[in-house]
């Protein structure tokens, strides 16, 4: 895998190739919604570029941003099934400290996904849902459901459950007992993350953060959660940069 540095400077060329495209009227369908995806994992990298080179956690918040603000799309304009694919995505939207943004990603959901819910499944995305909108009985289903399913199963997510449950419990031991039970499966939990798994844990720092967010400042001192991510700062302004966020206002 290339240095952070190259991948950096190589997705700020790449954002521009994709934006052209974009806009150009000759950009056929199926190219437009692969650039608008793939603008999710540039922003991803130069998120971590600014983070862990530039210093620029204004900048960071800024790329984590955009790629809630992807998500969001793709999901209202494509159906698209992000919400199926874990907590990574909502993590980064976390991670932007946009608080309107937090919500609205609260909120999200298309059939598939709604249908999964339904059925017991999809329940750990669900269940995170919940969480920020501080659905307690809700929240309380989920993890109900995840009690009753096969254990083999579900054993790895055994901390995201102790997490969930220290959160309602408002216990800083089990919330932390979690993290750090996540940390240690890291290379597991994030084997397809990327230049990402050599920065940051997710979705330990996603969680981390989460209870921050939620007034338990839990102090976890790991290389993979930047401590500097951890306090509630908002931005002055948030930028949406690409026009197509536009449409969904």
């Amino acid at each position: 895998m290339l240095p952070l540095g190259e991948i950096y400077i190589g997705s700020i060329r790449r954002e521009n190739e994709a934006i052209t495209r974009i806009l150009s009227p000759q950009t056929n369908p199926v190219q437009y919604k692969g650039d608008v995806s793939m603008l999710w994992y540039l922003n991803e990298e130069q998120a971590l570029g600014n983070l862990f080179l530039n210093k620029d956690i204004q900048e960071c918040k800024q790329c984590f941003y955009r790629c809630g603000r992807i998500d969001e799309y793709m999901i209202k304009k494509y159906n698209s099934r992000v919400l199926d694919s874990g907590v990574s995505n909502v993590s980064y939207a976390i991670l932007s400290d946009n608080l309107s943004l937090i919500h609205r990603y609260a909120e999200l959901s298309h059939p598939h996904y709604a249908w999964m819910v339904e059925r017991g499944r999809s329940t750990m995305m669900y269940a995170i849902q919940q969480l920020i909108k501080e659905d307690w009985e809700q929240l309380r289903w989920c993890l109900d459901i995840m009690a009753i399913k096969n254990q083999t199963i579900n054993k790895v997510l055994l901390p995201d459950r102790k997490f969930l449950e220290g959160m309602i419990a408002r216990d800083r031991t089990m919330i932390t007992e979690a993290i750090h039970d996540l940390l240690k499966t890291h290379k597991k939990r994030n084997k397809h993350m990327g230049i990402a798994q050599d920065y940051i844990s997710i979705p330990a720092l996603g969680y981390t953060k989460l209870a921050w967010l939620k007034g338990m400042e839990i102090e976890i001192d790991h290389p993979l959660i930047p401590k500097e991510l951890l306090p509630y700062k908002p931005l002055d302004k948030y930028e949406d940069k690409y026009a197509f966020l536009k449409e969904i206002g």
